[in-house]
């Protein structure tokens, strides 16, 4: 088998599925090249995610043929290679790679072990099509709020669709997305795995079309799973696999008006988080809010002693005379909120509840982005 591609086309196919490339010593972090159709295609994945693209080039070889690469060296050896035609030629279990100055050798491992899922992908059916960029504000607002205790809350480590609301909470926070153009979406990814699937979703030749989303799920006899599926128009997808753990059921109330509403100046709340951060214990990620005087403060535990304080002279307060008592959040939920959005200024709903309470955050995308609907709660901490 034998393959001569221009560099900017192998790099271009190398983006995509260098997403869903691991970082062991097997198949997994092995790029496999394979003639199929007539045409050559790059494969990767890494246990949870698998990806593919197609490969503009010329090449020789019989239907089925393929070799692998190992990842990193394939991307050292295309980094460094002088521009112009490349040549990847299979010569029994090495693969010879040259270019226009230069000839190196890489180990191919056997393809006939890849984990080929030709049958799962054909069989899939599509949910629907949506603007990339509206998915992956989705996906990217609710990666702040998935959990990272894979070991006692897996159930928590994941991005769950429910009828076109996408859910995510670690306990602490949770955020609920409702996206109007796909009111048949129910999926289900990995927190770890959602920064592959918006780098996918963000990659400029994603974001020049529509992106199908499909749903597959194999029998038990042909080993059980499901997965969803994110294609583009060009050929290139990328998919994950579908956790097992069930997502717990969630029932927020959106539409509730906020009797207390506190908007935060982006620039000046994080100069604060600086300055506080620098005597408190370090790590800390807990700040408190108070309303005292018509003034906001914002407050952290000093390593010193008692309590440090800054005032916030760009905070605007509505309904200060129901903020009433102090309440501590994570901050770095704010900041995620802040992030997404782009926000400079962001404004949340102070809700008490008893002896706890929850802030709340409300965004709503225009309806030619897609019109998602935003809802975002930090709960209190005591």
């Amino acid at each position: 088998m034998k393959i001569e591609v221009a560099k900017s086309d192998l790099e271009n196919s190398l983006s995509v599925v260098r997403l869903a490339s691991g970082s062991g010593s097997d198949l997994s972090a092995h790029y496999l090249f394979r003639i199929k159709d007539g045409a050559v295609d790059i494969l990767t994945y890494d246990m949870r995610l698998f990806a593919r693209a197609p490969l503009i080039c010329s090449h020789e070889g019989e239907e089925g043929d393929a070799f692998t690469v190992e990842a990193w060296r394939l991307d050292k050896w295309v980094a460094g290679v002088s521009g112009g035609v490349l040549k990847l030629t299979l010569d029994n279990s090495d693969v010879n790679a040259s270019g226009p100055r230069s000839k190196i050798r890489f180990r191919s491992l056997d393809p006939s072990k890849f984990p080929f899922w030709d049958g799962l992908v054909a069989s899939a059916t599509s949910v629907g099509t949506v603007s990339p960029a509206s998915l992956s504000r989705a996906l990217g607002v609710s990666s702040w709020f998935v959990s990272s205790d894979d070991t006692s809350k897996p159930e928590l480590c994941q991005v769950e669709a429910v009828n076109g609301v996408l859910w995510a909470t670690d306990r602490r926070a949770l955020s609920s997305v409702e996206m109007p153009s796909l009111p048949n979406l129910n999926i289900r990814v990995p927190g770890k795995d959602v920064g592959a699937v918006v780098r996918f979703l963000s990659d400029k030749k994603t974001l020049a079309d529509v992106v199908d989303i499909k749903g597959a799920e194999r029998t038990l006899e042909d080993g059980g799973g499901s997965c969803a599926v994110f294609c583009r128009p060009d050929g290139c997808y990328i998919g994950v696999s579908r956790p097992t753990s069930e997502f717990p059921t969630l029932n927020v109330d959106r539409d509730t008006p906020d009797e207390v509403t506190l908007t935060l100046d982006r620039a000046e709340f994080f100069s604060a988080v600086s300055v506080l951060s620098a005597s408190a214990p370090k790590g800390h990620q807990l700040v408190t809010f108070k309303y005292e005087a018509e003034r906001v403060l914002v407050c952290m535990p000093s390593e010193a002693g008692g309590e440090d304080e800054f005032a916030l002279n760009l905070a605007i307060v509505t309904g200060g005379d129901k903020f009433d008592s102090p309440f501590t959040v994570d901050y770095p939920y704010i900041k995620g909120i802040c992030d997404s959005f782009k926000l400079d200024s962001v404004a949340f709903g102070v809700t008490k509840r008893g002896k706890g309470g929850f802030t709340s955050h409300r965004n709503e995308d225009e309806a030619e982005d897609g019109g998602n609907r935003y809802f975002s709660v930090i709960v209190w901490r005591t």
